[in-house]
């Protein structure tokens, strides 16, 4: 299994889709070789997370004691069926860490800051994506064989999500193991989730398949250490264009997993740090009580924090205000309403409409999540350090 074999491949295309109740998008991903009549490879949807780097799902070992898996819609990967799958000798690969394995099998273990967690093995296996050629096309990948596994959000439900597909800093990311494809640029556009849920093409793009961005405006990707997240340097925020002057001390980076600002497609909701919060939730209270005083504040549903209520007839996003998003080298991303409230229009007397920005934890981390960056055309440029983003209709998948 050689990489040599992807420069001459077709640009793959990775397809998205939703999942409603979260939120978030999910990656579709093909595996393995099986010699069943009735499936030649199995497939499974994955969180696409640019906060991380290595891409894992869950495999059949995660059911033997005392191994932990949680609960999914398909049965977990079965990887002593494909005759493709090959766990990666301890110690004697690139991608391994130095002692950590099980076994004889290289090992990885990842704790996420929402609790989640996965440890498992370390393999190689044949991976399918669509592709522009009209036809599928085999990449060969490292990936985590997942045998004890946690979802922290996971509730009293099968859940669609096998794993998380990683696309953050790292040489185990996506990104980074096809870079004779992807030239270390990958591009998206997400629709706003209830659009997308409709059955809206959605499609990663990579390298030479990436569209046209020399309109778009772009700041500084920043890293720290071996932090697989891209940080970005956020200076200050504004509602309908004006300026909070947030103090720069209140998204600075401090140490790991401490305070800065991240583009993290794996959280939906924007998150701010608490003392940048504070000075946003009284300006935007401040402006609803003038912009429209049918809104009556109410307490918060659904797990959004500033909420309000009008009598119907619904109208919607009528007299709610942009968010903007003032990042170094003059880069502006305007959060329009549709995107930074949240409508929740089911009730026969009233509708709530509910800020969909909220505080961080304790990190003081401010995260740009997958919902708020609806609508805009995001390009990661990894090799010249740049993020680059614009508005877009991306219902017309750019």
């Amino acid at each position: 299994m050689e990489n040599k074999t992807l420069p001459y491949l077709k640009a793959i295309r990775p397809s998205l889709d939703t999942n409603l109740r979260l939120g978030s998008f999910l990656l579709k991903v093909s595996l393995g070789t099986f010699s069943s009549s009735s499936y030649s490879h199995k497939s499974y949807y994955l969180t696409f997370d640019t906060g991380s780097a290595i891409t894992w799902l869950q495999c059949e070992d995660c059911r033997r004691h005392p191994n932990q898996c949680y609960r999914q819609i398909e049965p977990p990967y079965p990887n002593s069926k494909s005759s493709s799958y090959r766990s990666l000798p301890c110690n004697k690969h690139p991608l391994c860490n130095p002692n950590e394995c099980i076994g004889n099998s290289c090992a990885y273990n990842v704790r996420y800051v929402d609790g989640s967690h996965t440890r498992g093995i370390l393999a190689h296996e044949m991976f399918t994506f669509p592709s522009t050629s009209g036809h599928d096309e085999n990449v060969p990948l490292v990936f985590g064989c997942g045998i004890d596994n946690k979802m922290s959000y996971l509730k009293d439900e099968d859940l669609k999500e096998a794993g998380i597909f990683g696309m953050g800093w790292g040489t185990r990311s996506f990104v980074s193991q096809i870079n004779s494809i992807s030239h270390g640029k990958f591009s998206y556009c997400f629709p706003p989730v209830r659009q997308a849920a409709q059955g809206l093409p959605i499609y990663i793009r990579l390298g030479s398949d990436i569209p046209d961005y020399s309109g778009l405006t772009s700041t500084r990707l920043l890293r720290y250490g071996r932090d697989e997240s891209y940080y970005v340097n956020l200076l200050d925020m504004s509602i309908n264009n004006v300026r909070l002057n947030i103090p720069l001390s209140y998204f600075r980076k401090g140490g790991p997993n401490m305070g800065g600002c991240i583009f993290d497609t794996g959280t939906t909701l924007a998150r701010v740090s608490q003392p940048a919060y504070q000075m946003l939730r009284q300006a935007m209270d401040r402006h609803i009580a003038t912009a429209d005083t049918s809104l009556v504040k109410v307490a918060g549903i659904l797990g959004y924090d500033l909420c309000y209520r009008r009598g119907n007839p619904a109208r919607g996003h009528v007299n709610l205000p942009s968010i903007t998003f003032h990042f170094e080298g003059n880069a502006d991303m305007v959060v329009q309403p549709e995107t930074s409230f949240y409508i929740n229009s089911q009730d026969f007397d009233y509708e709530y409409i509910c800020l969909a920005v909220g505080p961080s934890d304790g990190n003081g981390m401010t995260i740009i999540g997958s919902k708020t960056q609806a609508n805009q055309l995001l390009v990661y440029d990894i090799p010249a350090m740049r993020l680059y983003f614009g508005p877009r209709d991306c219902s017309q998948n750019p």
